[in-house]
């Protein structure tokens, strides 16, 4: 429909009155109430009238003195934009997951190269709004801290990271996991090096066996895999447990695998605690010794 008057963002988030594929820019509200807008280049002096609510096209003003856009350069733009918006409003979802439902409502095809610059453009704005990347240990602790304190870590309105004040590690689980935890008769618990977040060793996680299904729980990052970062983890876990639920965390049987330094941290802080290991691991180690 021709004169059809539609306001899109521009790539700085701006508004744009888009007509028959020419973008004007907001110039100002005259003192009728009509609002004033030009067009987006420069050397163009064309303009148009739309009412206070940018609703209605009122006027076309001037000539173009140029070549126009094309409509498959405004669908683009108009997608761009879109998938930008939201990318930066549900921060959470994959910039992918949001292309494509974008596309779907489209009606034009889109080249690939253009989906891909898209992407990059969608990565590019969530990392503006992401802090600085720490550049070692401490600064990692003492920014998740600041964030901590500003409440900002918050998934289902739990709580879900917490930052020890003395130890340098990180400890991700909400109530509802410390919950479940507690009762759950078997605890499963593994360190991989692989998935270890920069400037930690190794990431720690613990499952809870129940009603048949292994559930991960709680998420450690730390720093070594001493006995002593071992024995802080569950002394702050238990910490934990008891702001939560005013109650003790007790550990009767963990399956955990050969390393030393798990088991004796497990024994200091749960006595009588049944240690149980698994084949895999065994095997492991028994590959070690061979090939030493």
């Amino acid at each position: 429909m021709e004169n059809q008057l539609e306001i899109i963002k521009s790539e700085k988030g701006n508004d744009l009155a888009l007509v028959n594929t020419c973008k004007y820019r907001h110039i100002r509200q005259r003192n009728d109430g009509k609002v004033k807008w030009r067009y987006v280049h420069k050397t163009c002096t064309a303009s148009i009238l739309t009412d206070s609510k940018h609703t209605i096209l009122l006027e076309i003003l001037g000539e173009h003195n140029h070549t126009l856009d094309t409509v498959e350069k405004i669908q683009r733009q108009i997608l761009r934009e879109n998938c930008k918006r939201k990318a930066n409003d549900t921060i959470s979802v994959r910039p992918s997951k949001i292309i494509r439902t974008e596309l779907l409502k489209a009606d034009y095809e889109v080249p690939h190269n253009y989906i891909k610059s898209i992407r990059k453009s969608m990565y590019d704005l969530r990392r503006k709004e992401y802090p600085t990347f720490p550049q070692s240990l401490n600064s990692a602790i003492t920014q998740l801290k600041e964030m901590q304190n500003e409440g900002r870590f918050r998934f289902k309105n739990e709580k879900f990271i917490h930052v020890s004040e003395n130890q340098n590690f990180i400890c991700i689980t909400t109530r509802t996991n410390i919950n479940l935890l507690t009762q759950c008769d078997d605890i499963f618990i593994d360190g991989t090096f692989e998935y270890a977040p920069k400037h930690f060793l190794q990431l720690y996680t613990i499952h809870g066996f129940k009603n048949g299904f292994y559930i991960p729980l709680v998420y450690f990052f730390l720093p070594d895999k001493c006995e002593e970062t071992y024995i802080q983890m569950w002394t702050f876990l238990k910490n934990i447990c008891f702001e939560y639920l005013s109650t003790r965390l007790c550990i009767h049987t963990l399956h955990v695998d050969f390393e030393k330094a798990a088991h004796e941290a497990a024994k200091t802080m749960f006595p009588g605690i049944s240690i149980v290991g698994c084949r895999f691991h065994l095997g492991q180690a028994w590959w070690r010794k061979v090939i030493k």
